[in-house]
């Protein structure tokens, strides 16, 4: 009993794992409801030419990841992204938007302490000030939108109306629509004061189970048990490899003032969720860390595993070219990449 306490159940933390299920489930309420196509519907036909539709996909990927996370910005946005440039005869603007929609998505949840499963554990771990947060990732996050604005209106050839699209309309009771949004508000600001450590874990993970057997008990379908699952996987390991004093002591000294850099590079290879896990062992230093898996998320298709969500989607279009897209994703990353580094070393550290 005491070995399972010690290196099992000691090794994981539950707080994180409650509130990334009832994010997913908030987020899984909110787009039962429809709310997420419309938004993505409403800014989409707001465009006047393809190049201003461009940047309302790519902007509503960057700003939605803030609140429903990256890979959920992705799940939603990538799909609709193909079908209205397939109807629009943009097939060969395809990669450009997949690619520059998962760098925005990426980027774009990096600025909210809920926005990726990284931002979730640091911040919770560290115990961050919100603004402390802010101060420390708002400039590359301003830097990151401002060079996505750039490289769309730098694109050339984008020019025309586009298309009405027909999204599927939900059909919905309206009294039954106006209670569970409010309910499902009530649930995210819930959250929201979890994450921020005003409300414990175990209440908040209670009520929304609650709510959501009450709701819609089809919504606990759609959590993404498998990242749960890899979470505790990653706990263990990560726990018991730190308890380890050689490899501690180690790796310590390694990361020790090397954090942001340390972040990106083992983020190439681990993706940033296990490097946040793994690193947050060995240092202090939390504000770099999280600078660091943030940034990793770019550069390699694994940095970040929400970017495999859009290589999976573009690969099953029919004019799907792999070794197109993975050329084009590196360029664009490897640029983005270059250029936040850039910042950290010039004007911030």
């Amino acid at each position: 009993m005491e070995f399972i306490q010690r290196y099992i159940i000691g090794q994981i933390d539950f707080g994180t794992l409650a509130i990334l299920f009832c994010l997913m489930g908030v987020v899984a309420g909110f787009n039962e409801l429809g709310y997420i196509d419309w938004l993505a519907k409403k800014l989409a036909d707001s465009a006047r030419s393809v190049k201003m539709l461009f940047m309302a996909l790519v902007m509503v990927c960057f700003f939605i990841s803030m609140l429903v996370t990256n890979d959920v910005a992705l799940i939603i946005m990538v799909p609709f992204s193909i079908q209205m440039l397939h109807n629009l005869g943009q097939k060969e603007k395809l990669i450009k938007i997949i690619v520059l929609e998962t760098i925005a998505a990426n980027l774009g949840s990096m600025l909210t302490p809920i926005g990726n499963p990284q931002n979730v554990y640091l911040y919770q771990y560290y115990q961050m000030n919100l603004l402390e947060f802010f101060k420390v990732i708002l400039p590359y996050a301003i830097v990151s939108l401002v060079l996505l604005i750039i490289v769309i209106l730098m694109d050339k050839g984008s020019s025309g109306v586009p298309v009405e699209m027909n999204l599927e309309e939900r059909e919905t009771v309206v009294n039954k629509k106006v209670i569970k949004t409010i309910v499902y508000s009530a649930l995210l600001v819930l959250s929201i004061f979890t994450v921020l450590g005003i409300v414990s874990h175990l209440l908040t993970f209670l009520i929304v189970v609650v709510a959501m057997a009450c709701c819609n008990y089809r919504l606990f379908r759609q959590i993404n048990y498998s990242l749960l699952f890899k979470f505790c996987i990653l706990f263990l390991l990560v726990g018991n490899v730190a308890d380890i004093e050689w490899i501690s002591s180690n790796l310590q000294k390694i990361v020790s003032g090397n954090e942001f850099f340390c972040g990106i590079l083992l983020s190439q290879f681990l993706s940033n969720v296990p490097t946040a896990l793994m690193l947050s062992q060995f240092t202090e230093a939390g504000n770099a860390l999280m600078l660091g898996v943030n940034v990793g998320g770019l550069g390699t298709l694994i940095a970040s595993m929400a970017s495999m969500i859009s290589l999976e989607y573009y690969k099953k279009t029919i004019e799907a070219d792999t070794k197109k897209y993975v050329i084009s994703f590196s360029g664009y990353n490897v640029l983005f990449l270059i250029v936040l580094v850039i910042l950290w070393l010039l004007f911030l550290y």
